[in-house]
């Protein structure tokens, strides 16, 4: 009896083991913990010539920016890189998604662009050349217009985090050096 319900099952139980594997391993990747040097900048935004601080990382061991974003990723990629790197420096009920916002980060995804043929390339590069240039003023209207573009109706910015705010949204969802 044992051992016609093991050569029945075999598939199965092979195939369920296959799944919870992969699903651990994709919860890992998604929820594990990037390690990141958080440091203090400072810059003149363009948009208003006034001097500002705001907090820049750099991500320690992260994969290549190279593969992370290739030249021919697709739009919505694009979209979630940006919407995820914003939530570093906004305020909303809800976040879900966290990806430590780099300078790497954004030249490389400018590049890449620069590079495509997006439908709204120009939104892209608009906030992330103000980005690059150390202005995230407007950060809560760079997530809200990328935000719409995904259709969200849960997690709508409502303002720009501090230096302290964000510093403490660093070390909760990265893990600081």
């Amino acid at each position: 009896m044992k051992k016609k319900f093991w050569r029945k099952n075999t598939l199965i139980i092979i195939c369920s083991i296959l799944i919870a594997g992969t699903a651990g391993y994709s919860a890992y990747l998604q929820f594990s913990k990037a390690d990141v040097k958080v440091s203090e900048v400072t810059a003149t935004a363009e948009s208003d010539s006034n001097t500002k601080t705001f907090i820049e990382i750099e991500e320690i061991n992260a994969k290549p920016v190279e593969e992370e974003f290739p030249l021919n990723i697709g739009e919505g990629e694009v979209q979630i890189a940006i919407h995820k790197m914003s939530h570093q420096k906004i305020e909303a009920d809800e976040k879900w998604g966290f990806l430590p916002l780099t300078q790497e980060r954004i030249k490389r995804l400018i590049k890449v662009v620069n590079s495509g043929n997006y439908e709204h390339k120009s939104l892209y590069l608009e906030i992330l050349n103000r980005w690059s240039n150390g202005d995230f003023s407007q950060a809560d209207k760079d997530h809200n217009a990328i935000w719409r573009l995904q259709g969200g109706s849960v997690g709508e910015a409502t303002g720009v985090l501090s230096t302290e705010e964000e510093k403490a949204f660093i070390e909760e969802h990265f893990d600081v050096d």
